[in-house]
């Protein structure tokens, strides 16, 4: 006699409630993450990031002077609101910032742009720079003795 076999259970078609919780975290996730993603940075972030990122590129141009035992230097251009450095090449301060520059007379390049220039000793020609938007305002100095970059936002 030949057995017959029996039909395995049925089981249900659909998800379980834990896979349907996970799927649904993972979408709030998501969600959360890509409405930060998408929504521009404020004006008050973006200068304090372009302050920041110009008192590193002062530091490390100071750095390098005394390093390599020679002169090095930023150069600022007011128009194109652009600074450059042998040491990281250029960056960009904010586009709707207005840039006041006060340096020695010797430092200016033309009357847009002005450098900033450090010696092998630490010292620099030394001087200020106010960065001013609608919402936020920076000012960085340079110790012409010490050389020595200050930031502040405010």
């Amino acid at each position: 006699m030949m057995r017959r076999r029996r039909n395995p259970p049925l089981r249900r078609a659909g998800f379980t409630m834990l896979e349907s919780l996970v799927v649904l975290s993972l979408v709030a996730l998501l969600a959360g993450m890509s409405s930060q993603l998408l929504r521009p940075p404020s004006a008050h972030m973006r200068l304090e990031a372009a302050t920041r990122g110009f008192c590193a590129m002062l530091r490390a141009t100071r750095s390098r002077a005394i390093a390599t035992n020679g002169e090095t230097a930023v150069v600022v251009d007011l128009f194109a609101k652009t600074y450059a450095s042998p040491v990281g090449g250029v960056g960009k301060l904010p586009a709707d910032a207005q840039i006041t520059l006060d340096i020695a007379n010797t430092q200016r390049v033309s009357e847009r742009s002005g450098a900033i220039t450090f010696f092998p000793d630490g010292g620099s020609t030394g001087g200020d720079m106010i960065l001013q938007t609608p919402e936020a305002r920076a000012t960085i100095s340079v110790n012409w003795l010490t050389g020595e970059a200050r930031c502040a936002l405010g």
